[in-house]
């Protein structure tokens, strides 16, 4: 009779190498870990920056057995001085690419795949089959826009962000706590010049500034290369004979401005991202055990903010707003339909009929596919090959009615293989 009481050993797990038991041996006596349960888990990190290599370093060195890594950028000099897994890159090359090529050294145990991709490029199976989602992400869209799949394929996603000496963690779980539109974070609004203050007087001692760079431009066709003086000085020198003139109270503009306010880059410091990093690292390690069925200690639903001048936590609760637009009450309904490839879109009339959807014959229902960079309209009579349709694919369904009231519909195509 074969002994249960050996399958969840960590010691002596059969899906663990030897090599992988010796590697793993300090976090395989820890109370409560199952390495197994982390080493079938896929996590998917989109971002590969201060937080994302931090993140994917610390989930490989830990054993998880997938890693996707999703970044559209390309490696810069100023990255070196807290990415640690580009120490050897050359400029120009894509993050997640050498993420991935480093990882491997680092862990041969783990797979990990690379997607030099903005988000809505990457194969939505992908998003679909994947434990958690965790966001490095500096930009307020594709948060936003990595959060909506998120709450459509009912997805755990751990969010951080860092700047200067603070940052934030945030573990949405779906019907827990606020997806990010429950309570939308204003996006940071670079101060731009009206097209009246172009041609006319600064209204603000930051416009004379951004004068001196578009003075710039207009002389060169390129913004000021911030890595040499001389051609931030003609920006800076243009600047402050209009502080002169428009606020001489005020002070003229210093050389460091200057840099700062023409190449708009986050201050940042590593001991922030890596403590920000860490702590979304020890909740995704904790989410994973229980996504498996596993208790590992209390997945934390509140909004985590780090003060690294004073060294303090502190946390805000965030309910869901049941009006919420993407996870509320009244969000779109998601509808699975199963099709061949060789489908036409107008074959979801009858399903969708089925489900008690109805609509006008004479006013079609629309097609629109959401998961593309460009939110486009389908054709009805293409097969779902010829309208780029993928696998796990979100279709937005305008034009249908349910219980005499007009009803926006997902739907998620799931492609039938057949022979």
């Amino acid at each position: 009779m074969e002994n249960k009481s050996s399958d969840k050993s960590n010691f002596f797990s059969e899906v663990l190498s030897a090599d992988e038991r010796i590697r793993f041996d300090r976090q395989l006596r820890l109370p409560g870990w199952n390495q197994k349960a982390l080493k079938d888990s896929t996590v998917l990190i989109v971002g590969v920056g201060g937080l994302g290599t931090e993140i994917a370093k610390n989930l490989a060195m830990a054993g998880v057995g997938v890693l996707h890594l999703i970044d559209l950028d390309i490696i810069e000099h100023s990255n070196l001085n807290r990415q640690i897994l580009f120490y050897d890159a050359e400029e120009g090359e894509p993050k997640s690419k050498v993420a991935a090529r480093t990882l491997k050294k680092i862990n041969p145990h783990s797979r990990y795949f690379w997607h030099y991709s903005n988000l809505e490029d990457v194969n939505p199976e992908i998003y679909a089959k994947a434990d958690l989602y965790i966001s490095g992400l500096d930009s307020v869209t594709a948060r936003n826009e990595l959060m909506r799949r998120a709450v459509q394929f009912k997805k755990p996603m751990i969010d951080g962000g860092t700047a200067t000496y603070y940052g934030h963690v945030y573990t949405y779980l779906p019907n827990v706590n606020s997806c990010l539109q429950c309570d939308p974070q204003r996006e940071r609004e670079r101060e731009t010049l009206a097209a009246c203050t172009l041609v006319g007087i600064p209204r603000k001692r930051s416009h004379c500034l951004l004068k001196g760079q578009l003075f710039f431009e207009s002389k060169h066709n390129r913004p000021p290369d911030t890595t040499e003086m001389d051609e931030v000085k003609i920006a800076l020198d243009y600047a402050n004979d209009l502080i002169k003139e428009h606020f001489p109270e005020t002070g003229l503009f210093t050389i460091d401005e200057a840099v700062k306010m023409i190449d708009q880059h986050d201050p940042t410091v590593i001991s922030i991202n890596a403590v920000i990093a860490s702590l979304q690292t020890q909740e995704a390690l904790k989410l994973l055990h229980h996504l498996k069925g596993i208790e590992l200690g209390v997945v934390n639903p509140e909004y985590l903010i780090y003060n690294g001048l004073v060294g303090k936590f502190f946390y805000l609760e965030k309910p869901p707003n049941k009006k919420c637009l993407l996870c509320g009450d009244n969000a779109p309904i998601i509808e699975e339909i199963e099709l061949p490839r060789s489908s036409t879109l107008d074959m979801l009339y009858p399903i969708l009929k089925q489900r008690g959807y109805h609509f006008d014959p004479e006013f079609l229902p629309s097609f629109w596919l959401v998961d593309k960079k460009e939110m486009s309209e389908a054709k009805r009579n293409n097969t779902l090959v010829e309208a780029g349709i993928r696998d796990f694919e979100t279709i937005y369904v305008t034009g249908l009615t349910k219980n005499n009231e007009e009803k926006d519909v997902y739907v998620r195509i799931l492609l039938k293989n057949t022979k």
